[in-house]
């Protein structure tokens, strides 16, 4: 019993979100402390109650179920905090589900399900959270589920025309494009290539297809289509290409791409490239080189020192350290302003 609670509870500060904070700061106090609120859910047998509520689900019985999960709620035998968490086990359990495999009324049952078991903020002693955000959990499950169902209508559309893959895409939610983007991870080379075209004749109008564009180039290894995502893209997506990026790329090929951003004209990008590739990199001579270059530039010479400065290497340090106290002008401001960085970084840490 106590390894569910404590798995439970490493993802609770995750789960419980800004609306719990809102809802209870004008008109409740914390009503029970953490650790007895957590003894009284180990005392509790409750593992042969939430085997019926899966069953359930499972079988579509969600009349029964919502009745099950009623009496729960209404249970006077059991204390507040098992309550509780049996319906967060439950709403949390219901992720390993197919979509929709309960009924609506049971998500919503969940999603307006009131803890009882109401703990101090750990920062704000005054504010009562829940322990187990019920609510929370059930808009999870409701995201989870409509992401896996757009991720299997992206795999149909794969049959179809390129077109009409990326305009479902655009027509859809920011979680169902999620699904979208998952779809890829199974699409052919061929699919990649030429839904990566179809969305890149339409980037310099639709910014918004950035990120799957370069996933289409990442996926397929076409690197030509993973630049022109790059230098053609806009806006919130274009980070997030970049982060994919330079998580999926080999080094030599992070390196050229963040050398090709450095020399697109665009002070934004570049300076993006710099935050994700060049930090992502900076163990390598060349990205040091490329970055120790950018110093002198008026531009992105503070977003170079700022990358630098994170760098653990002596050499490096020892480099910036000495641009810092022989040469003069740009690229000496820059230089101390990374050793500084270096040193604000240390002193919070400490």
């Amino acid at each position: 019993m106590k390894a569910p609670i404590i798995r439970f509870l490493l993802v609770l500060p995750f789960i419980v979100s800004a609306w719990g904070i809102a809802a209870q700061t004008d008109a409740l106090e914390p009503n029970w402390d953490r650790s007895l609120a957590l003894r009284a859910v180990n005392r509790a047998d409750l593992e042969v109650r939430l085997k019926p509520l899966f069953q359930m689900a499972r079988a579509g019985e969600s009349a029964a179920l919502l009745g099950s999960l009623l009496a729960i709620e209404q249970d006077p035998g059991l204390p507040a905090p098992a309550r509780d968490y049996l319906h967060f086990r439950f709403a949390v359990g219901l992720g390993d589900l197919d979509p929709n495999t309960v009924a609506p009324a049971v998500l919503e049952y969940l999603s307006t399900y009131e803890a009882r078991t109401l703990i101090a903020h750990e920062e704000y002693p005054d504010v009562a959270v829940p322990l187990f955000n019920i609510p929370a959990a059930a808009a999870g499950v409701r995201n989870l589920w409509e992401r896996e169902q757009a991720a299997r209508q992206a795999q149909e559309l794969l049959e179809g025309p390129a077109d009409s893959w990326v305009n479902a895409y655009l027509a859809a939610n920011r979680t169902a494009r999620r699904g979208f983007l998952d779809a890829l991870e199974l699409a052919s080379d061929a699919e990649l290539g030429e839904l990566g075209r179809a969305a890149l004749a339409r980037l310099d109008k639709q910014p918004e297809l950035t990120l799957m564009v370069a996933r289409a180039g990442l996926k397929s290894g076409d690197y030509d289509l993973l630049r022109q995502s790059i230098e053609r893209g806009s806006g919130p997506e274009l980070p997030r290409a970049l982060q994919a990026a330079a998580r999926e790329l080999r080094a030599e090929e992070c390196i050229g791409l963040l050398d090709h951003a450095l020399r697109l004209g665009s002070d934004t990008k570049a300076a993006l490239a710099i935050a994700h590739l060049g930090r992502a990199r900076l163990h390598e001579p060349a990205v040091q080189q490329l970055l120790f270059d950018a110093l002198s530039d008026r531009e992105l010479g503070a977003a170079a020192a700022l990358a630098l400065g994170t760098s653990p290497d002596p050499e490096v340090q020892s480099r910036l350290h000495e641009i810092a106290s022989q040469e003069s002008g740009l690229a000496k401001d820059r230089a101390a302003l990374a050793i500084q960085s270096r040193r604000a970084d240390g002193e919070a840490g400490s």
